[in-house]
């Protein structure tokens, strides 16, 4: 037998329990937070007004964080962990490289501001759903996450994996997703599992996957946090509004002069785009842009 509990989320069980205890469910959708280093350097961000970078330093001198520290920032630790997920819950092999993965380094205190006006906080979200297609949508990014959802509240180094079932409905499972000792507990706990079953053969796999498995990101529909600058105010709120119609205006304490924040509407991901470069094309300066979550 070949077992792999501790590869996605250290201690926390996830693996068995998609496998064997919500076996009876279809699973619509899985989400979650994935990377404890990331969601240490956003809580810091967020509870402790800490820049990126300091945050960064801390995680690094407390041992959170490698000294090249690219696969958690940049988001592709959390991609082959969605990708397991992924594989697992619906059968069929999802690749690295067929996910849109974005990181955290370009969170700025000024968007954990905004997202506290919206009424939530950043999380580097890992996201997959079955679609009516018999596609999947997979994603990897920074969202802005409701405070009323049960992953706004998981902080720190731990992680916290969403799995919504037909029958079960979501079911959360949080704890430590990294260090010796929760990851050492998964390990051993398989090598009890295979002790105990010698002459049995636990059923663990998927098919390969496809190149048109995965469902083009910019074909997801979602509302985006968009923030830029500009030298005329009201003429670009104008223009804005032209372009997306009925929008949410953000704001926050401190705000700079030609400083604008905004939620779009719900929309296709190509549709925003394009949106966007004629905000661009009309002299608006783009400086950040993040998805919505619906958790």
């Amino acid at each position: 037998n070949f077992l792999f509990e501790a590869s996605v989320g250290g201690g926390i069980p996830i693996i068995r329990p998609i496998s064997q205890c919500l076996a009876a469910n279809e699973v619509i959708g899985i989400a979650g937070i994935l990377n404890g280093t990331t969601n240490f350097i956003l809580t810091k961000m967020i509870s402790e007004k800490m820049s990126f970078e300091d945050a960064l330093a801390l995680a690094q001198k407390l041992g959170y964080a490698e000294r090249n520290p690219a696969a958690d920032i940049d988001g592709l630790d959390s991609c082959r962990k969605i990708c397991i997920l992924a594989s697992l819950a619906y059968g069929k092999h999802v690749y690295p490289e067929q996910v849109h993965t974005e990181g955290i380094r370009g969170i700025t205190g000024i968007d954990v501001d905004y997202a506290s006006a919206w009424g939530g906080v950043i999380k580097l979200i890992s996201m997959v759903k079955r679609l009516e297609n018999k596609k999947v949508q997979v994603i990897v990014c920074p969202m802005f996450v409701s405070r009323e959802s049960q992953l706004a509240t998981v902080d720190d180094v731990f992680n916290g994996i969403l799995v919504r079932g037909d029958a079960t409905g979501d079911v959360v499972f949080y704890g430590k997703g990294a260090g010796r000792l929760p990851t050492a507990s998964a390990v051993v706990a398989d090598i009890i599992d295979c002790v105990k079953h010698f002459k049995a053969r636990k059923y663990l796999f998927w098919e390969d996957g496809s190149p048109d498995y995965v469902e083009d990101y910019r074909e997801n529909k979602n509302a985006m946090y968009v923030r830029l600058n500009t030298d005329d105010e009201a003429a670009a709120w104008k223009y804005i509004c032209l372009q997306f119609g009925k929008t949410e205006r953000l704001s926050r304490k401190g705000s700079e002069d030609g400083e604008i924040a905004f939620v779009t509407p719900m929309m296709k991901e190509k549709e925003i785009t394009e949106r966007l470069e004629r905000l661009s094309g009309f002299g608006l300066q783009i400086k950040n842009t993040i998805r919505i979550s619906d958790l």
